[in-house]
């Protein structure tokens, strides 16, 4: 309802100024603002309400991409060999292209000693294969555990902070197949979904996503491909 304040005057050729009810046109007004006030707190409400169930229903994602480490020398040494060089040289761009900049790189600690044909060495070939992401990405790599504490590196993967991250961890695959059931079956999902690890396959990826809502948390697993088998045998320069 508007009222045009001249009609308050055009009154007065009709209606002695005595018997125009003051209160009463006071009174009209001050329903009309409160009114208007009413209508914007709730347009206000309403507002902030549909925020918040937005807000609400946006489920926090968290991908884990576990690569082995590249192919290693006959003997091998803790170490590389050319072929898996040339893989870990090629690894950023594949990475980039099927899931997009890592949030962090994990890697075993190189310090770690690991027996390749009986032999103790220091273990650099997780490290060396995921450095070139590293590089490539400009991200540190997080290095500081043991290669063979699958329980500390579970923890570190589901920790808060990284509930909506890309995790990329390069290590060895037996661990990661022991790793990734653990997980699965952690998030209701099924233990004999994940295959074994043959020795023979550096190719393979090993992808979780965890999806948590209010509703709980739920987990998918795959199987993926690097698609880099057909790197050379001779180092780069060589």
């Amino acid at each position: 309802m508007q009222i045009n304040p001249l009609y308050l005057f055009e009154m007065r050729d009709n209606f002695p100024i005595a018997q125009v009810d003051v209160h009463h046109i006071t009174w009209i007004f001050m329903n009309l603002l409160a009114s208007r006030a009413a209508l914007l707190l709730i347009g206000v409400s309403l507002f902030c309400s549909a925020q918040a169930g937005t807000a609400a229903t946006t489920p926090d994602v968290q991908t884990i991409v576990l690569l082995r480490h590249g192919e290693k020398p006959e003997a091998g040494l803790g170490q590389l060999n050319c072929q898996g060089l040339n893989r870990a040289l090629a690894l950023p761009r594949v990475l980039e292209a099927k899931y997009g900049k890592p949030d962090v790189i994990f890697a075993p600690d190189p310090a770690t000693q690991k027996k390749d044909h009986g032999t103790r060495y220091d273990y650099v070939r997780p490290l060396a294969t995921v450095e070139p992401s590293a590089i490539y990405f400009g991200l540190p790599v997080n290095a500081a555990i043991d290669f063979s504490k699958t329980d500390d590196l579970r923890n570190a993967l589901l920790a808060p902070q990284y509930r909506r991250s890309l995790l990329v961890v390069g290590w060895e695959h037996k661990i990661i197949e022991k790793l990734a059931r653990q997980i699965v079956v952690e998030y209701g999902g099924d233990r004999a979904s994940v295959p074994h690890w043959e020795d023979s396959d550096f190719d393979s990826i090993y992808l979780l996503r965890i999806v948590r809502d209010s509703g709980g948390a739920k987990i998918s697993f795959s199987v993926d491909k690097e698609g880099l088998n057909d790197r050379p045998l001779t180092c780069p320069g060589a």
